[in-house]
C-alpha cells in the first residue's frame, strides 16, 4: 500500500493507492467559513481529481470565528489564528462533520481526527482539558460519520514519537483521553520523522515507541503512518542514500505492510528529505517495495 501527502496537489499526481489531504487549502477553517455558511470548491477539486484512488481527509483547523482562543500564541503561520484553538462550540463542529461526510459519502474512504495535537502549532495548550474536549469531539465525529457511512474509516489524532516533539511520553496523554471516551476511532495515526541524519533503525524504535503506547492503552485497530520522511528540513539525500533507506525500511519488522503516507510528492524538494517526486531514485523503490 503506497500512501502520499500532497500540500500543492496541481504540481503532479503520484500513482499511489491513498492519498492524504490535509493543508492544501481543504483545512476546516478554509471551508467552514462561518455558522451554515461552506466554501466547497477546493474540496469538491481535489475529492474529483483523486476520484481514482482512496482518500483520508483530516479534520482539523477550528476557525477563527469559531475559537475559544481566537488569539492563541505559537498557531501555525500558514493557518492562522485561532487555528490552534479548540473550538467554544462542538455543535459546530459536529456541524461540520456532517456535511462533509453527507457531501462526499463513498468518494472519502477514511477521516483523520486532527493533526499532531501535541504540538502547539495544531492544539495549544495541550492541557487535560483541551485533550478531553479534542476527545469528545472525536467521540461526537465517530457516531456523527458512522450513521451517515458506516463502511469510512475513522482514526485517531496524530502522535510523535520524536523526542523532540515531547515522545510518546506526551502522545500518550491524548491516547488516555481517547481510552476515557470509549476508544471512538477504528485506527491509530502516528507522525515518524527520525531526526536528520539518522535512518532506519531509529524509524523503527519511533514506530515501536507508539505500538508500545498503543498496547499499553489497548487502543483499537491497526496503526497507520499518516506522515513520515528522513531527513526532513535538513539535507536530501542521494540517489544511492534514498535506495538503500528504503530498502532497509521495507524489510524491517514487516514495514512493507504497514499504511505508510509519505510526505511529500509536491514539496520535498524544497523542505530536504527524501526526493520524492516521479522518476526520483526514492519513489521508483517505493513503487516496488510497498
Amino acid at each position: 500500500m503506497i500512501g502520499m501527502h500532497f500540500n500543492r496537489p496541481e504540481k503532479g499526481i503520484a500513482p499511489s493507492d491513498w492519498v492524504r489531504l490535509w493543508d492544501c487549502g481543504v483545512t476546516w477553517k478554509d471551508i467552514h467559513l462561518a455558522p451554515n455558511t461552506y466554501n466547497w470548491d477546493r474540496l469538491d477539486y481535489l475529492v474529483n481529481l483523486y476520484s481514482d484512488r482512496k482518500i483520508v481527509y483530516v479534520f482539523a483547523a477550528t476557525p477563527k470565528w469559531l475559537a475559544k482562543n481566537p488569539n492563541n500564541p505559537h498557531f501555525a503561520p500558514w493557518l492562522g489564528e485561532g487555528s490552534n484553538s479548540m473550538p467554544y462550540d462542538i455543535d459546530e463542529w459536529n456541524k461540520f462533520v456532517w456535511n462533509v461526510t453527507k457531501r462526499y459519502k463513498g468518494r472519502i474512504d477514511a477521516y483523520e481526527i486532527w493533526n499532531e495535537p501535541q504540538l502547539a502549532d495544531f492544539m495549544y495548550p495541550y492541557t487535560l482539558k483541551n485533550r478531553n474536549i479534542l476527545a469528545k469531539m472525536t467521540k461526537r465525529a465517530y457516531s456523527t460519520i458512522k450513521s451517515i457511512d458506516s463502511s469510512v474509516i475513522v482514526l485517531a489524532p496524530s502522535v510523535l514519537p520524536r523526542s523532540s516533539s515531547g515522545g510518546m511520553k506526551r502522545g500518550i496523554k491524548m491516547l488516555y483521553a481517547l481510552k476515557r471516551k470509549g476508544w471512538p476511532v477504528d485506527g491509530m495515526t502516528c507522525h515518524i520523522y527520525p531526526e536528520i541524519g539518522a535512518g532506519v533503525f531509529e524509524w523503527r524504535n519511533l514506530y515501536n515507541d507508539v505500538q508500545v503506547a498503543c498496547k499499553k492503552t489497548k487502543a483499537p485497530g491497526d496503526l497507520w503512518v499518516t506522515e513520515t520522511n528522513f531527513n526532513l528540513l535538513g539535507f536530501t539525500p542521494s540517489d544511492s542514500q534514498s535506495k538503500s533507506l528504503i530498502r532497509l525500511l521495507s524489510s524491517t519488522l514487516g514495514i512493507d505492510k504497514v499504511k505508510i503516507f509519505w510526505y511529500s510528492w509536491d514539496q520535498s524538494s524544497e523542505i530536504g528529505g527524501l526526493n520524492i517526486s516521479e522518476n526520483s531514485a526514492a519513489w521508483q523503490e517505493i513503487k516496488s517495495r510497498f
